[in-house]
C-alpha cells in the first residue's frame, strides 16, 4: 500500500535510490515518437487502458533508460542494506503497487513480450552495467554522447576473473542503444542515448519532482514531457484544443483538466487561458490555449492559485479587441474544431 501522501518514497529516498543530488545535471533524451506510439498503441486501445497505464508506460521507460544510461541498479540503506532496483522497486518509484498484476495491473506493460517489449523499447536481459564512462579527447574535453559501460559479467576483468550475472532480469533499453533492428544487427549505436535528433531532453530532477507529488505523478510527468516535446518542435508555446490533447495523449478530459491545473499550480507549465466564447459563430475560431514548460529549477512544492479562463459573449469579445484565427464565412462546419467547449 502507498503511504498517506499517495507516494511510496519521499524525495530524499528517491534521490538516494537514483543517486541524484539537487545539483545533478543528469538527463535522458526521450524519442519524440514515443508519445504517438503509446497513445495509438493497439494493446492499450483493446484493453481500454486509462491514462495512468499509458503514463506509467512512459515513466517506466524513462526510469529504465535512466538506470541503464547511468548504471544505477543497486542502492544501500541502513534498514535493509544492499538492494537491487528490480521491477518491484521501479513500480513503487512510479507510485504503483509492486503487486500490480492481473486484469487491472500494469505487468502486461513491463513483462517479457509486454507492451514496451512489443514496441521494441525494452527487452529483459540478465547482464547489466555497474559503471559508466565517457570519451575524453586529448584536450580533456568529455563527449557525453560517446558512452560505454562496465558490465556486471566483466566486473573483475582487470584481474582476469569473470562473474556471471545473478539470476535477475533488467530492462535493456533496445532503442536507447540501437535506433532500429538493422542497427542492432550491424551493432551500430544509433539509439537515443547517442543521437539526439528528434528527441526531448528531460532531466531526472523533473522526474523526481513529479514522483514525489501525488497530485502530479506519472500522468503529470507524461503530460509535462509531451508539452516539452511540442515546445521544442514549435519553438515556443504549444497551442492545442482539449479535444486534440485527448487524442494526442490518450488522457481523458476530466483527468486532463485536473493534471493541467496541478502542473500550473506547481509552476511546471504556463497556460495562456485564452478566452472562452460560448455559442461562437461557426465561421470563427479563437486560438486554443497555449502551453509552455518551465525548467525544473522553477518548480514549486507548494501549490499556487491558478487562473481560470475568461468567459464572455462574442459581442464583448470583439469589443475588447479579441482576435480570431479565421474570419472567413467559407469555412465549412466540419473544419471547425471544437476549441471552446471547456471554460479553462
Amino acid at each position: 500500500m502507498a503511504i498517506k501522501s499517495g507516494t511510496y518514497y519521499e524525495e530524499t529516498q528517491l534521490r538516494m535510490i537514483l543517486d541524484v543530488d539537487k545539483e545533478s545535471k543528469r538527463r535522458i533524451y526521450m524519442p519524440n515518437v514515443v508519445f504517438s506510439e503509446l497513445a495509438n498503441c493497439e494493446d492499450f486501445k483493446s484493453r481500454k487502458a486509462n491514462a495512468t497505464h499509458i503514463a506509467f508506460a512512459f515513466s517506466y521507460l524513462y526510469l529504465a533508460s535512466y538506470m541503464y544510461r547511468y548504471a544505477r541498479y543497486t542502492f544501500y540503506d541502513k534498514e535493509s542494506g544492499g538492494n537491487f532496483i528490480d521491477d518491484a522497486v521501479m513500480y513503487m518509484i512510479c507510485n504503483t503497487s509492486s503487486n500490480s498484476r492481473g486484469k487491472d495491473g500494469v505487468s502486461y506493460i513491463t513483462k517479457k513480450k509486454g507492451v514496451l517489449s512489443a514496441l521494441q523499447y525494452l527487452r529483459k536481459e540478465s547482464d547489466y552495467p555497474i559503471d559508466v564512462f565517457y570519451y575524453t579527447d586529448d584536450y580533456g574535453i568529455t563527449d557525453y554522447s560517446i558512452v560505454d559501460w562496465v558490465m556486471y559479467s566483466e566486473q573483475n576483468k582487470t584481474t582476469g576473473t569473470f562473474d556471471k550475472p545473478k539470476a535477475r532480469k533488467i530492462n535493456f533499453p533496445v532503442r536507447g542503444i540501437y535506433g532500429d533492428e538493422q542497427s542492432e544487427r550491424e551493432n551500430e549505436a544509433t539509439g537515443y542515448f547517442y543521437q539526439f535528433e528528434n528527441t526531448t531532453e528531460i532531466d531526472v530532477n523533473t522526474f523526481i519532482f513529479c514522483m514525489k507529488h501525488s497530485d502530479i505523478g506519472v500522468v503529470g510527468f507524461y503530460l509535462y514531457s509531451f508539452f516539452k516535446c511540442k515546445n521544442g518542435y514549435f519553438q515556443g508555446d504549444y497551442n492545442s484544443s482539449i479535444e486534440q490533447l485527448v487524442v494526442d495523449t490518450g488522457i481523458k478530459k476530466t483527468k486532463l483538466s485536473e493534471v493541467l491545473i496541478s502542473l500550473e499550480a506547481h509552476n511546471m507549465i504556463t497556460n495562456s487561458h485564452n478566452t472562452f466564447v460560448p455559442y461562437l459563430s461557426q465561421d470563427k475560431k479563437i486560438p486554443a490555449n497555449g502551453y509552455r514548460t518551465l525548467d525544473s529549477s522553477q518548480f514549486t512544492d507548494s501549490r499556487r492559485e491558478v487562473d481560470v479562463r475568461k468567459v464572455m459573449s462574442q459581442a464583448t469579445y470583439e469589443k475588447t479587441g479579441g482576435k480570431y484565427l479565421y474570419d472567413d464565412s467559407s469555412i465549412e462546419e466540419d473544419d471547425n474544431d471544437e476549441l471552446n467547449d471547456l471554460p479553462f
